[in-house]
């Protein structure tokens, strides 16, 4: 009997779990009561359906708030922070810290010392002049251009760094340059190495909430995601 090794299937991608959580589990000694959570919850939920609710207004081109009609208004909560929060231990010091995660946007970043202008986190914040294995990512220096042609990453000519200037829906901001470092999903998986924003300064309208360092962005438009540096199909997680 003869095999062929040309039709053996791949071997399967590794896989890497990382604990999610719901962002209340932050932000619940705030309330009062349950009831007082769940009011706050509920208005989150209204807010979400008003963003939406614009952006298909604005793809389709709706006149007059057709879509918004729909929408309750019972709520000055702006959707702006998202709902759950991954949590990963970064660096060789291996720092805890939470991002929020986005389906929305495809970079992942987290707030990275010494900084310019950082928000006050929870989290100690990771300082990347003491992780023995981070790594500034440069730019090709022939081109001029970084990985992605996406607007919001450009070539530094000076010192030939990848830099970014993202602006969210809620007109949140960051800032900063592309470098990599490991990081450790669970304590049971070996580190590994990760492309990353290391944000500088976040300086926008609206703020980030200080029980996250940065955000993990799981789309798939530009290389830098998460998705598409483990070269994953599918994504699950578990909540807690």
């Amino acid at each position: 009997m003869s095999l062929d090794p040309t039709k053996l299937p791949d071997p399967p991608m590794p896989s890497y779990t990382f604990t999610v959580y719901h962002r209340d589990v932050f932000e619940k000694s705030k309330f009062k009561d349950y009831d007082s959570l769940l009011e706050n919850r509920l208005a989150r939920c209204n807010a979400r359906a008003k963003y939406l609710a614009s952006v298909l207004e604005s793809q389709n081109g709706a006149q007059g708030g057709e879509m918004l009609e729909l929408v309750p208004k019972s709520t000055d909560i702006f959707y702006g922070g998202g709902e759950y929060v991954a949590s990963f231990l970064i660096g060789t010091q291996m720092i805890k810290n939470y991002l929020l995660i986005d389906t929305g946007s495809d970079l992942v970043w987290w707030q990275c010392g010494p900084c310019v202008a950082c928000y006050k986190q929870d989290q100690p914040l990771y300082d990347s002049t003491a992780s023995k294995t981070f790594r500034i990512i440069g730019c090709n220096r022939h081109a001029l251009r970084c990985r992605t042609v996406d607007p919001a990453f450009h070539c530094n000519q000076e010192n030939f760094e990848c830099r970014y200037d993202m602006i969210y829906a809620d007109h949140s901001q960051t800032k900063g340059f592309i470098a990599d470092d490991v990081i450790t999903f669970n304590l049971d998986h070996r580190p590994v190495r990760v492309t990353f924003g290391c944000s500088k300064d976040q300086t926008g309208e609206k703020k980030f909430s200080a029980f996250a360092s940065g955000i993990l962005g799981v789309g798939r438009a530009v290389q830098y995601s998460l998705p598409s540096q483990f070269g994953g199909h599918v994504m699950s997680m578990g909540q807690f």
